[in-house]
């Protein structure tokens, strides 16, 4: 199996599973973890994206493409329609929140795949790095909005330019990642990340996520309204209806009822 997709409790944690590879990413990878977000979504209220073995994910497998290379160019537009943006756009639409728990280098797409979860977690030895132009191509996986989005355009010029490697130290410290561990303990200590997310109410959560990415492509002024709308929206759940009740009588809420 190119992913393995296990519950913790409340919690989904869904496992890159090519360590031969790195955890690279081909055709069936990209199939197997779009199902298994689809299930997390599904069975969970919190997930968690790691790879097993030494690496998070180095990107793309650019072996898969020989075939290609040989008889000329490749349709790399066709390859990022088919195989890439599907495991994008299943991480950042996921229908609970995803946290990357970045075991190793996160290369590439393999970056690309962190930086489109909800919150990272990061091991010591782990580190970013972009990787594309030493093979003269630009970032791709949702690279270019991601990183001046959370870290700034010069940041984000910076790595994509010089391909450096980004320590999880520093990733810290730029705000890419909410927290570092020691090594062998990344998955868990994401799982009792995710499991503090599990507690909250997942509608709450993901209509959070939805306004901060729509907020940059709105204006101020949209931006109000669209908290107004969500806001009332909420406001009659029955969520926020316990969140209040227990906050008056001084409780603990339980959302998951």
């Amino acid at each position: 199996m190119t992913a393995t997709y296990e519950l913790d409790g409340d919690v989904a944690v869904v496992t890159l599973n090519r360590p031969d590879r790195y955890n690279a990413i081909d055709a069936e990878l990209s199939a197997a973890v779009v199902d298994a977000l689809a299930r997390a979504g599904r069975e969970s209220r919190a997930a968690v994206l790691t790879g097993a073995g030494k690496a998070f994910c180095s990107g793309a497998d650019l072996s898969g493409f020989i075939g290609e290379y040989e008889k000329g160019q490749p349709d790399l537009a066709k390859h990022l329609d088919e195989e890439f943006h599907p495991l994008v756009h299943a991480i950042a639409g996921c229908a609970v929140p995803v946290i990357a728990a970045v075991n190793g280098v996160a290369a590439g797409a393999g970056m690309g795949l962190a930086l489109g979860c909800d919150l990272r977690v990061m091991a010591e030895s782990a580190y970013l790095t972009s990787a594309f132009t030493a093979i003269g191509l630009t970032p791709d996986s949702g690279t270019t909005w991601l990183m001046p989005h959370h870290a700034g355009t010069s940041i984000a010029l910076e790595m994509a330019l010089t391909n450096r490697r980004m320590p999880a130290a520093e990733a810290r410290e730029r705000g890419l990642c909410a927290e570092v561990t020691p090594d062998g303990e990344v998955v868990e200590r994401a799982v009792e990340y995710a499991s503090r997310l599990a507690d909250l109410p997942t509608d709450a959560l993901i209509t959070t996520r939805k306004l901060i990415y729509g907020s940059s492509n709105s204006t101020f002024t949209e931006g109000l309204e669209a908290e107004r709308r969500e806001q009332g929206r909420l406001g009659k759940t029955p969520e926020h209806h316990e969140g209040v009740m227990a906050f008056l009588e001084k409780r603990k809420p339980n959302f998951r009822s």
